[in-house]
């Protein structure tokens, strides 16, 4: 059985589509990509933005041309909300996210296979547990919360993902202690709104601590500045660069009146405060950000208000959003700032973010960098830094999941390349060889 997947938009849907891998194991797939001719395709959709929605369409339009016989399968957000266009695009079988734990069944009795419990999970978690799929088999993606209960005015996310739900920490570090048996390295945590996580009584923190005992370099995905507390931040600086001194916080804005009319749930002095005391704490700490750039009623004002803000906190990345309006949300019935203005801002947050990003990266030139070796790409080694910036690093003697010192000699762009100097001496871990 030849099977192609493809996974847009957040880390919980590459997990989910991970599992699902998993779970298909009677048909002893081989995994292979959209234009290799698949008997089976599966397209794990998102709908965060109208952008995210527009590629869902083209992804299925591009399967049935590759693959005019092949049923595909079309799952995730986007098949949430629009299912009726997906079928008409050429999907044969459209699970929203509400069913995606009938996903097996509906693969294995369309090829002749019968289902059993153990290809149909319950879906309080779905996307826990097995695997199929790894993405370089170094890091791995452990799934402990879905759904969202925040309702921000500009988002469509809980309505497609539904209320929250926590998976118990037993069962998380469970999952986690047998990927480490497996020889994977790195575990990022991963959750639709990870900070809220209540299956620990620590939350996310205790998590996070319990694994870095276990002996797991640590990640954390996308988390809400209102999740992140003082006990989260200790927790990072006791155990970095084990637990990766790099947080993910969605900004959105700096101005105080439209965080409060979109429904954040923290303001601009939290948020300062937060970011720096992470600074002060954690050796090394890096921020990264969101900015929705052309929210309703934003003035120009107010977007000068957030690149000041992002000056001041100096983020060594920002993912920059054009605001477009999502369907029964309440910032789509506020007035709306004329789309040019909108893409003009954008423009501008991302001319920012570039000059920050190359104020942040300098030092790293000439300086020695630890970095966790991944996989290779066009003879060289690919691999990150605790603080989340991609190496190119020669090394031939190198092995894939180890953890090496390298010399940066070049820098392009958000990437730092050098010569691999020495193996950094760690308490010894399984390395698989390469896939």
């Amino acid at each position: 059985m030849r099977l192609a997947v493809r996974t847009l938009g957040c880390k919980v849907n590459q997990v989910e589509s991970d599992a699902l891998v998993g779970l298909l194991r009677a048909l002893e797939p081989e995994v292979v990509r959209l234009e290799e001719g698949a008997d089976l395709v599966v397209i794990n959709t998102c709908a965060v933005t109208t952008t995210a929605e527009a590629d869902a369409r083209k992804e299925v339009r591009r399967a049935r041309r590759a693959n005019p016989e092949a049923f595909i399968v079309v799952t995730g957000c986007y098949a949430e909300l629009a299912p009726d266009q997906l079928a008409e695009l050429g999907a044969d079988a459209v699970v929203p996210n509400a069913r995606k734990a009938e996903l097996p069944r509906v693969i294995l009795e369309h090829f002749g296979f019968p289902s059993d419990p153990l290809t149909t999970p319950p879906n309080e978690f779905w996307g826990a547990g097995d695997r199929g799929l790894l993405n370089n088999w170094v890091r791995a993606f452990v799934k402990v919360q879905d759904g969202c209960n925040a309702g921000c005015a500009y988002c469509v996310i809980p309505r497609l993902r539904g209320r929250e739900r926590h998976r118990e920490s037993a069962d998380a570090l469970g999952e986690a202690r047998g990927l480490l048996e497996a020889g994977v390295q790195e575990i990022v945590l991963t959750g639709v709104r990870l900070g809220s996580y209540k299956g620990h009584p620590r939350g996310v923190a205790g998590l996070v601590e319990e694994l870095a005992l276990m002996g797991a370099k640590v990640r954390l995905s996308s988390i809400e500045p209102e999740d992140t507390d003082e006990a989260l931040l200790r927790t990072l600086a006791r155990h970095a660069p084990q637990v990766r001194p790099h947080l993910h916080l969605s900004l959105q804005s700096g101005s105080q009146r439209l965080l409060r009319l979109m429904g954040r749930r923290y303001d601009k002095d939290y948020y300062r405060e937060l970011v720096l005391r992470a600074y002060e704490l954690i050796p090394g700490f890096a921020l990264t950000t969101d900015v929705i750039a052309g929210l309703p009623t934003e003035t120009e004002e107010e977007h000068q208000e957030t690149l000041e803000f992002l000056r001041e906190l100096r983020p060594s990345r920002v993912h920059a959003f054009t605001y477009t309006p999502r369907p029964k949300t309440r910032a789509a019935s506020l007035p709306q700032v004329p789309v040019e203005v909108r893409k003009r801002r954008t423009r501008e947050v991302i001319a920012l973010a570039q000059q920050l990003a190359a104020q942040r990266i300098a030092p790293k030139l000439g300086s020695r960098v630890e970095v966790l070796l991944e996989s290779r790409r066009g003879g060289q080694w690919v691999g990150h830094t605790p603080d989340y910036y991609e190496v190119l690093a020669d090394g031939p003697a190198s092995k894939q999941g180890q953890t090496v010192w390298v010399r940066v000699e070049r820098l392009e762009g958000y990437t730092l390349i050098g010569p691999v100097e020495a193996v950094k001496e760690e308490p010894q871990r399984m390395l698989l060889p390469m896939a």
